[in-house]
């Protein structure tokens, strides 16, 4: 007696995309579409557990110029060895060898942090396998069953973490020449003699000048370091005040140059 076989149950059909949902879609597509498609390798794994890599398309010289490209060098045997090193870094534990996608999200990676040398890219391949050894050591701190356990891993992932942004700081130090830009806005110098520096202060009806504060010391501040940026900033400082008492003109004939108003350190505090 011949038994029918029970009917394989239909899935429902999924509804259409909300309006939210297709704003993201939209948003997603204009994203894409102003990136470049990263480098892929195929590959297939072989007897014994080995791989062969190979292009996907039949235009071999492009291909190989974008692999080129992609690891920050002219150099194929360069691409090539830096291409194993992330298939090293990216195959999963206990693997003898990487599968496609492990390589093809590593070198997706890589070309993220577009190495423009040599040096920049053997950096990004250790990011690459610092990030990828923070992610397990999170893992297994996660289901850990013991406090020593959870201590060991989360110590070694903190480690890892701290490292990789100690090698995004390198990278962006390489890529500015090493050079540091200070910007002195606002010097604030009081009868101390010392200079703290601040945001500058909008000047009357939101011009944004920045003024030189003394705190009414009878001295004037030196023109050198802080203080003259800090001048040079706002010419517009260096005018005539009303506010203040006149300097009245000796009764010598000819001209001749005041005399600075700093005194001397070893005139202050004399005065009784």
């Amino acid at each position: 007696m011949t038994k029918c076989k029970p009917k394989a149950k239909v899935p429902e059909p999924k509804r259409e995309p909300n309006a939210q949902e297709r704003v993201a879609i939209e948003r997603a597509k204009i994203y894409c579409r102003g990136r470049t498609q990263p480098l892929t390798y195929e590959v297939k794994k072989i007897e014994g557990g080995d791989i062969t890599i190979d292009v996907p398309h039949n235009d071999w010289g492009g291909y190989e110029v974008v692999h080129r490209a992609t690891f920050g060098t002219v150099s194929s045997e360069f691409a090539n060895r830096m291409g194993g090193q992330v298939g090293e870094v990216m195959r999963n534990p206990g693997e003898k060898m990487p599968g496609q996608e492990q390589i093809n999200a590593g070198i997706a990676a890589v070309a993220g942090i577009a190495p423009e040398n040599e040096a920049e890219t053997m950096l990004a391949v250790q990011m690459l396998g610092t990030h990828s050894l923070a992610m397990d050591m999170l893992s297994k701190a996660k289901c850990a069953t013991t406090p020593e356990h959870l201590e060991r891993f989360g110590t070694l992932a903190t480690k890892m973490l701290r490292t990789y942004t100690t090698q995004l700081e390198a990278l962006a130090k390489i890529r500015r020449g090493g050079a540091q830009k200070v910007t002195v806005e606002h010097v604030h110098v009081y009868s101390s003699g010392q200079a703290i520096v601040g945001n500058v202060t909008g000047g009357p009806g939101g011009t944004g000048g920045g003024r030189l504060e003394n705190a009414g010391q009878p001295h004037a501040p030196a023109l050198t370091g802080p203080a003259a940026l800090a001048l040079q900033a706002d010419p517009s400082m260096l005018r005539q005040d009303a506010g203040r008492d006149p300097v009245y003109v000796t009764g010598r004939e000819g001209e001749e140059a005041m005399p600075d108003a700093r005194r001397g350190q070893w005139d202050r505090g004399s005065e009784g």
